[in-house]
């Protein structure tokens, strides 16, 4: 069901390139492909009106369509982003969830809370975080993001100083369409040139609002994060 009238799209970056774990999409995690889970879980959410696998890799829409989700073929994008905003270009829904592919234990609650937090404000972007440790911060492929004024202004993998306004970002992005198919426009030498942030491109242009999640998450980002997500997954089942 949309809501407040809105529909919502949630589309799934992919690609089996991936620098830190190539074919990772299509790696099991308690004998389900990790692109699978992903697709469950916004398939779970409230208020998610449609799901899309982007990917440019055949063998992924392949294996999507096979459990009757969309996979769609995008060109070949040097961010997700990129192949969010394909996607954004050639649909009709009022607002797009970036769920990222590598994220198998995000909650579907946090997902609904993200949306009714972004069009109960009418925001341009909203960002999910949870507040900085000292595990995230050595932490190479936890992103720091700096707030400022209540908007996030830049983000880097290991910022020099640990300041008050410091968080760790969330592989979750909800924005308007319109702000989403328009990142190709922005100006993208941050993203270019420090580590591929996609969020960085948007800064300046548009407002990316942070909403803080509680609890750290494991994503798959190298090959042993799979036995750790298992591990987690099993005992949520207990």
């Amino acid at each position: 069901m949309p809501y407040k009238g809105k529909t919502i799209a949630c589309v799934i970056p992919a690609r089996m390139s991936s620098s830190r774990f190539p074919g990772k999409p299509l790696e099991k995690i308690c004998g389900r492909e990790l692109v699978l889970r992903v697709a469950d879980i916004a398939n779970e959410a409230k208020y998610i009106d449609r799901v899309i696998v982007a990917t440019e890799d055949s063998i992924i829409k392949e294996r999507v369509e096979k459990d009757h989700y969309e996979g769609w073929i995008t060109n070949s994008h040097y961010t997700c982003t990129h192949r969010v905003a394909e996607v954004a270009n050639n649909i009709q829904n009022d607002y797009v969830l970036n769920l990222q592919g590598d994220e198998p234990l995000t909650d579907p609650k946090d997902i609904a809370k993200i949306i009714e937090f972004g069009i109960d404000n009418d925001l341009d972007i909203v960002q999910p975080y949870r507040k900085l440790t000292d595990e995230d911060y050595k932490d190479e492929d936890c992103v720091q993001m700096i707030v400022n004024n209540g908007k996030i202004l830049h983000m880097e993998r290991r910022p020099p100083e640990i300041t008050d306004n410091l968080i760790t970002q969330i592989g979750l992005y909800f924005y308007k369409r319109e702000v989403v198919a328009d990142f190709p426009n922005c100006d993208q030498t941050w993203v270019k040139y420090w580590n591929g942030l996609d969020i960085i491109g948007f800064c300046g242009k548009y407002d990316v609002t942070p909403l803080e999640l509680h609890g750290r998450t494991q994503a798959i980002d190298r090959p042993h994060h799979i036995q750790i997500v298992e591990q987690q997954l099993m005992e949520l089942a207990e």
